[in-house]
């Protein structure tokens, strides 16, 4: 199986311009055209979004190295397809559309690390169901570097690619099934050839399409409204996540703090430390029943400051842009709305989105809730932002009904 397979395997790399050293590796194969490559789309991102200072090339068995550029991507499924500047003297490997039975035996290939290449034996053990896609579970040792290669069944068709391993639990891979390898050959097929800007505005459309799935995701909660003190407040972000909450006593400024933090599932990859579609939210509730009106204030401005989330302007960012107003919500709440954005450069349409807001209201109960967006459009924040709000509520009545 392994001299049969092993030519149309190939080691995928960045490197940097200059001749400065590799940046990343990766592996990767050859389906559909000799001079195309599947492979990660986390593999190449460099390559996408700081092309000018990195170089894309192949490593085919011969040892011969190949230039090679992006020019498909599906992000939803961590798959990219590469052209190579002239074709591979090496076999297509067949694609499988239907999914391995449990407990079929099969086989992973791809050059982990600075080892030689590996084919390494497992079995399929059913599929995962990821927020993004669903992915296959096979017990065989998919090590670093193998990400992008093949797994096979005992035929040598390909069943999908390498994406991840468990670091939780031993000899638990992840691969994404060849039917999306399958889908992607066929739209790249249909189409013509994309440059880096039009590359990276499909990328966008595709973030930006996750964004709207999550904006839909946010009624799936088992608990979408939590009452925090007279508060009704929005809550799970997402079925499988169910918002964390904690009780924290300031003594030196005679107030107590419940906090809930609400996450949704992960976001998809974008680049090493950013994520696009992925929402974090924070509500805060405040108790000083000694304090008066004016204290109570300066307590919710305190943490509004230290909510603010914007000082920090990464290099492929613009800087923030912020403006602050008073909105009426339902149940007849003035809220103070504090909001911040600034657009993702490498990202055409993209942007980062940070949230805070307080419902005007006195006596010794007060609310701030945070809310950080990653990799939306503007449409989506928007929407995200007023499903929010649209859950507040506030019961004038809470302090005579306590026993």
């Amino acid at each position: 199986m392994f001299k049969r397979i092993r030519p149309s395997v190939v080691v995928v790399r960045t490197e940097v311009s200059g001749n400065l050293g590799l940046s990343s590796s990766a592996s990767g194969f050859i389906a559909h055209r000799k001079d195309w490559v599947v492979t990660n789309y986390h593999a190449v991102t460099e390559a996408i979004y700081d092309a000018k200072a990195h170089n894309l090339t192949v490593h085919a068995a011969n040892e011969l190295k190949k230039t090679a550029r992006v020019i498909a991507v599906d992000v939803l499924n961590d798959l990219a397809v590469l052209q190579l500047d002239s074709p591979i003297d090496a076999p297509l490997l067949e694609l499988r559309e239907s999914l391995p039975a449990k407990g079929e035996n099969g086989f992973s290939v791809g050059k982990p690390g600075s080892f030689d290449y590996s084919i390494v034996n497992g079995s399929f053990n059913g599929m995962h169901d990821e927020q993004s896609s669903p992915l296959i579970v096979f017990s065989g040792a998919i090590n670093s570097g193998m990400s992008g290669g093949p797994t096979l069944d005992t035929s040598g068709r390909v069943v999908g690619v390498n994406v991840a391993t468990s670091t939780r639990h031993q000899l638990i891979g992840l691969v994404i099934p060849s039917s999306a390898v399958s889908a992607l050959i066929k739209q790249t097929a249909q189409q013509s050839v994309p440059d880096n800007a039009q590359l990276r505005a499909d990328i966008s459309r595709q973030f930006a399409k996750f964004g709207r799935q999550q904006l839909h995701r946010l009624d799936s909660g088992l608990n979408n409204v939590r009452r925090l003190g007279p508060f009704n407040v929005r809550a799970d972000l997402a079925n499988e996540h169910v918002c964390a909450t904690e009780r924290q006593a300031n003594t030196k400024w005679r107030y107590s703090m419940v906090k809930q933090t609400c996450e949704s599932a992960s976001g998809l990859y974008v680049m090493d430390e950013q994520q696009a579609g992925r929402i974090i939210s924070g509500s805060f509730l405040l108790q000083g029943p000694g304090l008066n009106d004016l204290q109570m204030a300066n307590l919710v401005e305190r943490r509004l400051y230290s909510l603010s989330g914007v000082s920090k302007v990464p290099d492929d960012s613009t800087p923030w842009q912020c403006n602050e107003q008073r909105v009426q919500v339902p149940w007849g709440l003035t809220v103070q709305l504090h909001a911040c954005r600034r657009a993702l450069t490498k990202l055409p349409n993209l942007n980062e989105y940070r949230f805070r807001y307080t419902p005007l209201v006195t006596g010794p109960n007060a609310l701030v809730v945070a809310m950080g967006l990653d990799g939306f459009d503007d449409a989506t924040a928007k929407a995200i932002l007023r499903k929010s709000m649209s859950s507040l509520a506030f019961d004038a009545n809470f302090e005579k009904a306590k026993p």
